[in-house]
């Protein structure tokens, strides 16, 4: 069995000095990252991208709001958004160095491979809801099928924007679900047979989440279940595949 290193064995006052330190770093990445995501939200006005799915349903084409602060306070999350964006490999690198010495060789050769499709997968999610979750969640809301001619959208730049962000958001980190589940059988803590066996009561808690983590309408809650239950039976697939090599 391949042995760890020998930092494993450092003193409890040593590991938590050099957690500090890297959680500093991280912190100033963060900082650095979102000054960087200011001026690009600023200069080149991605407020006006995330719009896209809604102008539809905006007769003149801008959103309004109702307190002096809205435009700053949105201005500002979306640049700390980007900023987490940006410092993620700063993050990454900052976790690995601390967490590596203490993994044996074959947790080590998972590591970076499952960091490069945690990232490709939560792209692929958010994208995914950007550009086709989100503008359905808003045709079938805004339809005149609910608002009739006895209700005009007054939609706000800060509701809007709170929604969009939660949806693209949810879908990002709903989209490791896979991926978790992989690495649970490659590791042999979860059988594929064990998820499979427990697709009903997975399938519940998925219901649950979904309703947790999207805003609060039925619409966005089933449009999380379906790439949920797809992304659970595509976890299963490939943990059987993994399973397999690893036990032969």
């Amino acid at each position: 069995m391949a042995k760890k290193q020998p930092r494993g064995e450092m003193p409890f006052l040593d590991h938590l000095e050099e957690l500090r330190w890297r959680i500093l770093w991280s912190a100033i990445a963060l900082v650095v990252g979102s000054f960087l995501g200011f001026y690009l939200v600023t200069r080149f006005d991605l407020r006006a991208v995330l719009m896209i799915p809604i102008e539809p349903y905006v007769p003149s084409g801008t959103l309004v709001f109702t307190r002096p602060t809205d435009a700053f306070l949105i201005t500002l999350k979306l640049s700390v958004l980007l900023g987490a964006v940006f410092a993620f490999p700063v993050i990454v690198r900052q976790a690995w160095g601390f967490l590596a010495p203490a993994l044996y060789e074959q947790e080590r050769r998972m590591v970076m491979p499952a960091i490069m499709a945690g990232t490709g997968l939560f792209i692929s999610g958010a994208w995914m809801a950007f550009l086709w979750v989100l503008p359905a969640i808003l045709k079938i809301m805004l339809s005149e099928r609910f608002t009739g001619a006895s209700f005009t959208p007054f939609i706000t730049a800060g509701d809007y924007f709170a929604f969009a962000t939660q949806v693209i958001l949810a879908f990002g980190f709903v989209f490791q679900l896979p991926l978790v589940m992989v690495l649970l059988s490659a590791m042999h803590l979860v059988s594929p047979k064990f998820f499979a066996r427990n697709r009903p009561y997975a399938f519940l808690v998925g219901a649950v989440v979904a309703a947790f983590v999207t805003p609060p309408d039925i619409f966005s809650m089933l449009m999380m279940m379906a790439p949920i239950i797809v992304l659970y039976e595509i976890g299963i697939l490939i943990g059987r595949v993994i399973w397999k090599r690893s036990a032969g």
